[in-house]
């Protein structure tokens, strides 16, 4: 497979190259995109051949789960039947942004979901009009990419398309927090400091298991 490296960064082409990459994933394709933590790797969460083929090329082990990526607040109702007070606050300060909210679901399941902060990553998923769950777009075990050039050295000849928007902001990936009514567990370490959740947190009221 040829791997083609389309540069964001070219404003005259830049719709042109989000629509060939949103075309890809409604093709059941894999598409790796810049966020502002690190790049992701994305496909159509309602595609499960599209969705093995991202454990496949990552070598990513099966009970590791994906990250449904919106690209608007509104699109968490499409997921999420009820939002605790918690939650709501966390999205009010770190959405968008680098935080990962794992919410709980009425079936006893729950679903990692994140609103990124980087105009690519949602022009992308809003252009694709399907569901796009997400992961660290590199060999798992290895470092996160940061470029376009780290996820062509991991995933070049194994995903069509790489949309290049340079060095990502953060260079580090995103916080994961776990919420259970109004308890925030944090469960990956991420950009945003537990100093940071804690502070705003015990300011509101909110108990905080870290």
């Amino acid at each position: 497979m040829k791997t083609r490296i389309l540069s964001v960064k070219d404003q005259e082409h830049y719709w042109n190259y989000i629509e060939a990459a949103a075309q890809a994933l409604r093709a059941g394709k894999l598409v790796a995109f810049p966020t502002e933590t690190i790049y992701g790797l994305g496909a159509n969460r309602d595609d499960a051949k599209a969705v093995a083929r991202i454990y496949e090329v990552k070598q990513r082990p099966g009970e590791k789960r994906l990250t449904l990526m919106i690209s608007d607040y509104d699109d968490l109702k499409k997921y999420v039947d009820h939002v605790s007070a918690a939650a709501e606050k966390l999205m009010d300060v770190f959405w968008p942004g680098a935080l990962t909210i794992i919410f709980p679901l009425k079936d006893g399941s729950d679903l990692s979901i994140r609103f990124p902060d980087n105009p690519v990553a949602r022009d992308l998923i809003r252009t694709a009009k399907v569901s796009v769950v997400t992961t660290s777009a590199n060999i798992s075990g290895y470092p996160p990419a940061t470029d376009a050039q780290q996820v062509f050295m991991d995933l070049g000849g194994k995903i069509p398309i790489i949309l290049d928007g340079g060095s990502t902001r953060f260079r580090s990936p995103s916080t994961i927090v776990l919420v259970k009514g109004d308890t925030i567990e944090i469960v990956r370490r991420g950009i945003i400091s537990e100093t940071s959740i804690r502070s705003y947190l015990e300011n509101n009221f909110i108990k905080c298991n870290i």
